[in-house]
């Protein structure tokens, strides 16, 4: 296998091409988001690129051109349930004769972002040759930012940020083309950026929906301290309650009882810190009868009881 992440090009297969690799200090790698490559191409013919096994996680956006790309996802991750509900829906692509394979075709404007443990594959179209820009990154945090995106999206998808995305991209190799003392934490707060835009901005979301989810979300910060159940929402707002629980979790990143529950410790706490109020009195504004059940659930929450997050604070 090639040291590189993606082979060294022929002068016959790509024009402008521009890539910087990377070798971060042990510190850095312990501690930040950094890279290991980056780059940008212009494909002249079709080239193919295979990885697999690689402690890397790649973002790429096509900007101009076409091809195709096939990703066969980690052992672990295919198990998740989201994962497998992608990998069975149309978009982004189809399954081949390997259940765990899925082949995407690749546009102008499209990004892919890919937990590179796995397999994949991409080859650019002959008679539309692509043009990429593209991170290989890492960090300790980096399976978290990659768990929360595919809640929420597919590794095929279209970005409503494609021009920051774009210019992050950049900078990140000009940083490394130019490199100062402070190269390794301006490329990590650029990561840390496109990871924060691909996972809040696809351009492919259901717009009445999304309105119809935001009005659910403003109706529970009025009334989180009433009795509310998926059934009385899904009622009110003529949602079916298991579309309605899906939709929510992969728009705002949480359940609706776990989003409940957390504006309901937030108000104790205010009330905790600002108001003489006894913990029974507490639980029973919050909208929790049962101040024993209140104090599991704080603590749970918190780490701390009630009592004692009043005195900490």
């Amino acid at each position: 296998m090639s040291k590189t992440f993606f082979e060294k090009y022929k002068t016959s297969e790509v024009t402008n091409t521009r890539s910087v690799i990377n070798t971060p200090s042990a510190f850095t790698r312990e501690n930040f988001f950094h890279i290991q490559e980056a780059g940008y191409l212009k494909s002249l013919k079709p080239h193919l690129s295979r990885r697999s096994g690689l402690a890397s996680y790649l973002f790429f956006i096509v900007l101009s051109g076409s091809g195709t790309v096939t990703y066969r996802q980690p052992p672990a991750a295919a198990k998740n349930k989201q994962d497998a509900a992608a990998r069975d829906s149309v978009f982004p692509g189809k399954r081949d004769g390997n259940p765990a394979d899925t082949i995407a075709a690749a546009h102008a404007g499209d990004c892919f972002f890919l937990d590179c443990s796995g397999e994949y594959t991409h080859i650019s179209t002959e008679n539309d040759p692509w043009e990429l820009l593209w991170i290989h990154f890492y960090g300790p945090q980096a399976a978290a930012y990659y768990s929360c995106f595919r809640e929420r999206e597919n590794w095929h998808f279209r970005s409503g940020h494609l021009a920051e995305l774009t210019a992050s991209i950049q900078n990140i190799i000009r940083y490394h083309e130019e490199p100062t003392d402070d190269t390794d934490l301006l490329t990590a707060q650029q990561i840390v950026t496109i990871l924060t835009l691909v996972c809040t901005g696809s351009d492919d979301k259901n717009e009445p929906l999304s309105d119809k989810l935001k009005n659910i979300l403003h109706y529970l910060d009025e009334h989180y301290t009433e009795k509310i159940s998926l059934d009385s929402l899904a009622e009110l707002f003529f949602i079916s309650k298991y579309y309605l629980s899906r939709e929510f979790k992969k728009q705002f990143g949480t359940t609706v009882i776990q989003y409940i529950l957390a504006r309901k410790i937030s108000h104790a706490k205010e009330l905790l810190r600002y108001s003489t109020s006894s913990i029974e009195e507490i639980s029973r504004l919050c909208g929790v009868e049962d101040a024993s059940y209140f104090n599991k659930i704080f603590k749970k929450m918190e780490g701390c009881t009630a009592s004692e997050y009043r005195r900490r604070w």
